[in-house]
């Protein structure tokens, strides 16, 4: 059960768009259908622009985007999608505790699933790569081939 951070004995009955904070129905004041509390509307938070672009949202993007033709550049576009994927969780963190005043939430959702994209291929791509060599490796020594034997004995 909350109570109210102005009437610690009373039960809150909504939340404050502006701070985020418990209020009882009477310091409530709606503004254009949300609720404020008695605080923010002397700050005159309700009417303010409300909303602004989080910046690690764009920072998850651009790196997600540059993740992609990176990815082949001797593991670049996997630090890049490393760095996309763990700014837009922290930026989708940050939006939804601002209580409105931050937006970019898509953005921030992009750069993670474009990040994660990026990286799945490459750890996919990774895999491949060692699994060629080691079928490659296994084929030349059934062939006799003794010059590639010496140094690799010991991956079979």
């Amino acid at each position: 059960m909350n109570y109210c951070y102005i009437h610690p004995d009373r039960e809150a009955t909504g939340t404050c768009v502006g701070c985020g904070k418990f209020i009882c129905g009477e310091c409530t004041t709606a503004v254009m259908d949300k609720n404020y509390c008695p605080q923010c509307i002397a700050k005159g938070i309700p009417y303010q622009k409300t909303t602004s672009t989080n910046t690690l949202a764009i920072i998850s993007l651009v790196f997600g985007i540059i993740s992609i033709p990176t990815a082949c550049c001797y593991g670049c576009g996997v630090i890049f999608a490393i760095v996309a994927i763990i700014t837009g969780l922290i930026a989708r963190s940050q939006i939804k505790q601002s209580a409105g005043r931050q937006g970019g939430g898509g953005l921030a959702l992009a750069g993670v699933i474009i990040g994660a994209i990026v990286a799945a291929l490459a750890v996919i791509g990774g895999l491949c790569y060692a699994v060629s060599m080691i079928i490659g490796l296994l084929s030349s020594s059934a062939a006799g081939n003794s010059l590639l034997i010496g140094p690799w004995i010991w991956l079979i």
